[in-house]
């Protein structure tokens, strides 16, 4: 049973693209809505972006970028609240939050494709 759950969530870090298509079927079935449906699937799967792009850097450069990317995800959070502080004066961390969450999705999706093509590149040339 236990290798079952860690099959599973060892799926869905290394394809979270797949993953992220699953969570938007389920979410066009249960609110009828694609936007809506579009913005579940990206809030619920952004984690496992981050963790693909973790586990990807990894293996493809033997090396841990752990911290890097911690580091990386609180500078763009204060970058996203000094910009709303400026423009607004007033900070709503929900909303910050929310376009934090959302462009650490754009990014690490980003990420994500560059680092595939990057390993299979690797796989190509070095066989």
């Amino acid at each position: 049973m236990l290798d079952i759950i860690i099959y599973s969530i060892a799926f869905i870090i290394t394809a979270p693209i797949l993953t992220t298509w699953v969570v938007y079927q389920f979410s066009v079935k249960i609110y009828r809505q694609k936007w809506r449906a579009f913005h579940t699937a990206v809030n619920w799967t952004t984690i496992w972006y981050i963790l693909a792009v973790m586990t990807l850097m990894s293996v493809i450069f033997n090396n841990s970028f752990y911290g890097w990317i911690i580091v990386l995800l609180l500078c763009i959070l204060s970058i996203i609240i000094v910009i709303q502080w400026k423009t607004r004066t007033e900070v709503d961390f929900k909303r910050a939050f929310k376009g934090f969450w959302r462009f650490t999705f754009l990014l690490f999706t980003f990420l994500y494709i560059c680092l595939i093509l990057i390993g299979l590149i690797q796989q190509l040339f070095y066989l």
